[in-house]
C-alpha cells in the first residue's frame, strides 16, 4: 500500500487537528502515513522530499496531502517527484494573500516553537511554484469558499480541471475538516 505523506501549512504542525484525524483513517486500513516537521526553508523542504521519496521510501510511488503552504509542496512534489496522487487543502499555489512570509522570526501556532524565514524565501517559493499540472485527475482540492487568508476564486480558477470539493462556509483552517476525510480517504484508495 503507498504510503501517504502529510505536509503541514506555515507556522503549522504535523500533529494539529487535520493530521490526527488522517492518521487514524490510514490506521484503520493499514496505510503508511508520515507526517514531517517542515520548519525549514523551500529549497530544503524540496531537498527533504526528494530525500524522503527518492532514497527513504525506496522511490515511491507515494501520496501527498498538503494545506495552505503544505498544498503548494504538494502541488511541486506531485509534478516533480513519484506522486501518484495529490489531495490539496487551501493550497497556497501563488495566492499568498493575507500570508506573512516577512524574514524573521515566527510563532508555530499551538507550540513552544518558532520558524525562521530567511528573506531568501519568496524567491524560493517563486522558482518551486507550479504553473501548470500534467495530471489533474490525480488531484482532490479542497477549496473552502470563505477562506481568510488565500483567495479562494485564484484558487478555483487554477484548479478547475481537479477534482474540486467546494466548502461553503470553510475557513482557511478547514476546521470543520471531519466530513471531509472519508473522501480524502476513497480518493486516495483509488
Amino acid at each position: 500500500m503507498r504510503p501517504t505523506l502529510y505536509l503541514h501549512g506555515f507556522l503549522s504542525h504535523p500533529n494539529s487537528a487535520k493530521p490526527k484525524l488522517l492518521k487514524e483513517a490510514h490506521e484503520k486500513i493499514g496505510k503508511p502515513f508520515i507526517a514531517p516537521e517542515l520548519y525549514m526553508s523551500p529549497d530544503e523542504v524540496a531537498e527533504f522530499l526528494s530525500k524522503l521519496i527518492k532514497e527513504d521510501l525506496k522511490g515511491g510511488p507515494v501520496d501527498v496531502i498538503g494545506s495552505s503552504l503544505g498544498g503548494f509542496y504538494a502541488a511541486w512534489a506531485k509534478e516533480h517527484l513519484p506522486v501518484e496522487k495529490a489531495v490539496l487543502l487551501n493550497p497556497a499555489l501563488g495566492n499568498w494573500g493575507q500570508v506573512d512570509f516577512q524574514p524573521g522570526w515566527h510563532k508555530v501556532s499551538g507550540l513552544d516553537r518558532e520558524m525562521y524565514v530567511c528573506p531568501e524565501f519568496m524567491v524560493q517559493l517563486e522558482k518551486m511554484l507550479v504553473k501548470d499540472l500534467k495530471k489533474p485527475q490525480d488531484y482532490l482540492s479542497l477549496i473552502s469558499l470563505k477562506d481568510e487568508v488565500l483567495d479562494p476564486q485564484q484558487t478555483l480558477d487554477f484548479l478547475k480541471d481537479t477534482k474540486i470539493v467546494k466548502i461553503p462556509d470553510g475557513d482557511h483552517r478547514i476546521t470543520d475538516f471531519a466530513p471531509h476525510v472519508e473522501e480524502i480517504m476513497s480518493f486516495i484508495a483509488e
